[in-house]
C-alpha cells in the first residue's frame, strides 16, 4: 500500500513538472516573437462547431488547413471521442455584451491554438451572446459535441450559469472573469483579481520598511472590493490601516478626505481617469505627496495617459512581465491589425494551458488535482496557479510612474512559486 501511494505521488509530480515545463514554451514562443513574424503555422487549427459562429474572419497570416477540421455535421455524443481528438470549448461573447472583448479573447485564443495545439487538439468556439442563458446554451452544445474541458466565459454571471452545466457533465470551466465569488467546485477564475493586485503592493511596500497604510477610493463597486481586499492584505501581513477614506467618482475636490491620510506612508488609489488625477492632486495639495508617501494602484494605473501625470510621479502599480506581454501586443497587433485589450491574453493563456494539458503524458488531464498543481504554470501574462477554491494567484511585477512619463520595473514578476504556497519574490 505504502509502495503503491509513493508511485502514485511520484506521477503526479512528473505530471506537474511536464505540464509547468510544457507551459513555459508558451511564454517562450510569444517572447522569440517580432513585429516581422506573424502566428506560426497551426499543426491544428481551430474548429468551427456543428452550429456556425458568426466571428470576425481570421486575418491572412494565420493560416488554416483547409478540410481538417471541417464542421462537424450530425454529429451526437455518442460519436465523439471515438477520433482521438481533444476537444475544448471556447465560450466568449461574440455578440451583445461584450462581443469586442470577446472577440478579442477568441483572437488570442486562436493564436495559442496555432501555436501551442498538436493535431488531436482542437478549439471550438461558441457565441455566449454575453448573457447567462447564452452561455448556459453554448456550454450546453460544447459539451454535446465533446468538449473535455470549457474555457470562458467572460462575465460572473454567466459563469454561475455555467458551473452546473458542466458539473453535471463532470467537465471543469475556467472562466475570465474577475469575480472571486463564482470560484469553487468545478469552475475556476483566471481573470486578474483585485486582491491579487493589492497584494502585491502591500507586499512590496512592506519590503520598503512602510507598515502604515491608507485607502482613498472611489464610492463604487470596484472601490469598495479593492478597499476590502487592501484591509485584509494590511492586517495578514501585520500592518497598520491609518484610515480608509471615499469619494463620489465626479467630486473635483479631495482635499477633505485626503486630510484624513495624513500619517500613512503608503495610500492605495484603485482609480483611473479624472478620479485618479482628482485624488493625487488632493494628497499633494494636504502635503501628503509621491516624494514621501507611496502611491499605489491597481492594475487601472497601466495607462500611458495616467504616467504624465506629474503628481503621479513615484506611484507604483502591478503588471504582467512587461518582456513576454510587449511581445504578446506585437503579435496580436500584426496579426489582427489593432492592439489587443488588457484581458487578450487571458485568451492565450487559457488556450496555451489546455493545449498543454491535452497532450500531458498518459493522456489528457483537465482534472482538478492537475489544474490546482502546486508548481502552477508559466504563461504570457507570468505564473499563475489555481487555488483549492478556484482562485487564481498569480505572480505580478511592480511598475513606478517616472518624472519623463514613462515607467521603470522596479520588482520583477517572480519566475517560480515556492513550496510554502506563497509566491517567490
Amino acid at each position: 500500500m505504502r509502495r503503491s501511494e509513493h508511485g502514485r505521488q511520484s506521477d503526479r509530480r512528473n505530471v506537474s513538472r511536464a505540464i509547468l515545463a510544457l507551459v513555459m514554451v508558451a511564454a517562450a514562443t510569444v517572447a522569440a516573437c517580432t513585429p516581422m513574424s506573424g502566428p506560426a503555422r497551426p499543426s491544428r487549427p481551430v474548429a468551427a462547431p456543428p452550429q456556425r459562429v458568426e466571428t470576425a474572419p481570421s486575418p491572412q497570416n494565420l493560416p488554416r488547413q483547409p478540410g481538417v477540421d471541417a464542421p462537424l455535421p450530425n454529429m451526437t455524443a455518442g460519436t465523439l471521442g471515438n477520433d482521438g481528438l481533444v476537444r475544448v470549448g471556447l465560450l466568449v461573447p461574440l455578440t451583445g455584451r461584450g462581443a469586442g472583448a470577446g472577440q478579442a479573447l477568441s483572437n488570442a485564443a486562436q493564436m495559442a491554438a496555432f501555436d501551442m495545439g498538436d493535431r488531436r487538439f482542437v478549439l471550438q468556439p461558441y457565441d455566449t451572446g454575453g448573457t447567462p442563458a447564452g452561455a448556459a446554451r453554448a456550454a450546453q452544445q460544447a459539451l454535446s459535441q465533446g468538449a473535455r474541458l470549457l474555457l470562458g466565459p467572460l462575465f460572473g454571471a454567466s459563469a454561475r450559469a455555467v458551473g452546473p452545466v458542466a458539473a453535471g457533465a463532470g467537465v471543469n470551466v475556467v472562466a475570465f472573469t474577475t469575480d472571486p465569488g463564482v470560484a469553487g467546485g468545478n469552475v475556476f477564475v483566471m481573470g486578474f483579481l483585485v486582491a491579487e493586485q493589492v497584494d502585491r503592493m502591500v507586499a512590496f511596500a512592506m519590503g520598503e520598511g512602510r507598515t502604515r497604510f491608507g485607502t482613498l477610493t472611489p464610492d463604487e463597486t470596484y472601490g469598495y472590493a479593492a478597499a476590502s481586499a487592501f484591509r485584509d492584505r494590511v492586517a495578514a501581513r501585520g500592518g497598520q490601516m491609518v484610515a480608509a477614506q471615499t469619494y463620489a467618482p465626479d467630486n473635483p475636490d479631495l482635499r477633505e478626505p485626503a486630510r484624513a491620510l495624513r500619517g500613512a506612508d503608503a495610500v492605495l488609489i484603485p482609480d483611473a481617469g479624472d478620479g485618479l488625477r482628482a485624488a493625487a492632486n488632493g494628497l499633494a495639495y494636504v502635503d501628503i505627496d509621491s516624494r514621501r508617501t507611496r502611491y499605489m494602484g491597481t492594475m487601472l494605473w497601466d495607462d500611458p495617459d495616467l504616467w504624465r501625470e506629474s503628481a503621479l510621479a513615484g506611484g507604483i502599480f502591478p503588471a504582467p512581465p512587461r518582456g513576454s506581454a510587449r511581445a504578446f501586443d506585437r503579435k496580436y497587433t500584426d496579426a489582427f491589425g489593432a492592439a489587443p485589450p488588457d484581458l487578450a491574453v487571458l485568451g492565450y493563456d487559457a488556450v496555451a494551458l489546455a493545449a498543454v494539458l491535452a497532450r500531458t503524458p498518459g493522456g489528457a488531464r483537465f482534472d482538478r488535482a492537475t489544474l490546482t498543481s502546486a508548481a502552477g504554470f508559466s504563461g504570457v501574462a507570468g505564473i499563475f496557479r489555481f487555488r483549492p477554491d478556484g482562485t487564481v494567484q498569480r505572480g505580478l511585477a511592480v511598475m513606478e510612474i517616472q518624472s519623463d512619463g514613462t515607467v521603470a520595473e522596479v520588482s520583477p514578476a517572480p519566475l517560480s512559486f515556492d513550496g510554502g504556497g506563497r509566491l517567490g519574490f
